[in-house]
């Protein structure tokens, strides 16, 4: 593996990581959420999955890396998501069956999406993005997103 390759796999672990250190950390050491729902939404999430949803053509193992962070980003994302957001003002509504189903129905595509790209199959990855990941977020914005 090249040295690129590796630190972009540290990168995006490092990512990972880090998310799920904003949604496992105590809510009293946390004095300013950083992100709200709807940056999450439109710096975070949206840029990922319309990565994946764009992928073709897929030749070089840096633009391998580049879709499996994506994928690992919106894993990562939805945890947050999933517990109402960073700074707890969607708390009430994540408890919602339907918002848990969204949400966990696109962390379990990006990890189809994962699966997919690791074995550099770039027909796993379409139907990922298409048949797995686009329903539940056109879903969940058709309920949540405000009009």
């Amino acid at each position: 593996m090249s040295r690129v390759v590796r630190r972009w796999r540290v990168a995006g672990f490092s990512t990972a990581v880090l998310a799920f250190a904003m949604v496992a950390a105590p809510a009293w050491t946390q004095t300013d959420p950083g992100l709200n729902m709807r940056e999450i939404m439109l710096a975070v999430i949206a840029p990922m999955t319309n990565k994946l949803w764009a992928a073709s053509d897929i030749q070089t193992d840096t633009q391998w890396l580049e879709l499996e962070q994506a994928a690992l980003t919106v894993i990562a994302a939805g945890t947050l998501i999933s517990q109402g957001g960073p700074d707890g003002a969607y708390r009430e509504q994540a408890q919602n069956a339907d918002w848990q189903e969204h949400t966990q129905a696109m962390m379990t595509a990006a990890r189809s999406a994962v699966r997919a790209i690791q074995n550099r199959d770039e027909e796993a990855l379409f139907a990922a993005g298409n048949d797995e990941l686009y329903p539940p977020c056109e879903n969940c914005h058709a309920t949540y997103l405000p009009k």
